[in-house]
Parts: structure tokens; sequence; C-alpha cells
């Protein structure tokens, strides 16, 4: 029993450097790339230049290339975009599960499927459109219901 113990919490500590080490490695791309940049929008740009002309910032956006950071962008972007949808989903069933939705199950149930298979559908599409991730859509159709219930309120 003890063996087993000590076995499993030896494997544990492997993986957790073998995480540690991967963060160090993405950390120091991270700070290479960087530190590529400056160094490539110094010899670009004149050191004294006051106002930057239209053909040196396309020079310097061209010179910029940052594969690590995208990734790790990508990667954070991806991980807040799950974390929000699992939220969403989680409210709603919870709000179900407690009393405060009048629906039957069968609907709860198919919206709930429905906003978590907003996870899939975005890491499938490469560039989702900014609508579609801003709200804006959402909050458009609140003001409309609650002016709606205003109307049937006071008639």
């Amino acid at each position: 029993m003890i063996n087993d113990l000590m076995e499993v919490a030896e494997q544990a500590n492997k993986l957790a450097q073998e995480a540690a080490e991967n963060l160090v490695q993405e950390r120091n791309a991270l700070a290479e790339e960087n530190t590529g940049l400056k160094s490539a929008l110094n010899d670009i740009l004149q050191p004294d230049a006051a106002v930057l002309e239209r053909n040196h910032r396309v020079r310097a956006l061209d010179a910029m290339e940052t594969p690590a950071t995208d990734a790790f962008l990508a990667e954070v972007r991806a991980s807040a975009r799950n974390e929000g949808i699992n939220y969403a989903a989680s409210r709603l069933a919870a709000s179900f599960n407690h009393g405060f939705l009048d629906k039957p199950v069968s609907e709860v149930l198919d919206v709930t499927r429905m906003i978590l298979s907003a996870k899939e559908n975005l890491a499938n599409d490469p560039l989702p459109t900014d609508d579609c991730l801003s709200g804006k859509y959402a909050e458009k159709a609140i003001e409309e219901w609650e002016t709606q219930l205003r109307q049937e309120a006071a008639q």
C-alpha cells in the first residue's frame, strides 16, 4: 500500500516537473521572439525618428513574425472562450435545477447542449466573426425582450 502511494507520488512529481519544463520552454520561446522584435525594430527604424512613416510601419510589421506568441495567445483565447462557454452552460443548468426556469427538461437539455457545442464550433472556425464573440447579438436581444416585457406589463 505504501509502496503504491510512493509510486503514485513519484509519478505525480515527474508529471509536475515535465509541465514546469514545458512552461519554461514556452516562456523562453516568447522571450526570444520579443527580443527579436525589438532588434528588428531597432534595425528598421532610425532611433531619433519622431514619427514613423507609412513605409517604415509596413516594414516593421513585415519583420514581426511571432509564431510562439501567436500560438500562446491562441491557446489563451481558446481557454478563456471555453471557460465562458462552460460558465454559461452551467448557469443555465443550475437555473433549471433550482427551479428558476419553467421549461421542459428536453428544451433545457437542447439549449445546454447547443451552448456546449459552441466550443467545438469555435475551435473548428479559424476566424470566428467578431459578432460571434462580442455578445452584441445577445445584448440586443435582451434589450428587445425587456422592451417587450415592459409593453406587455403596461397593457
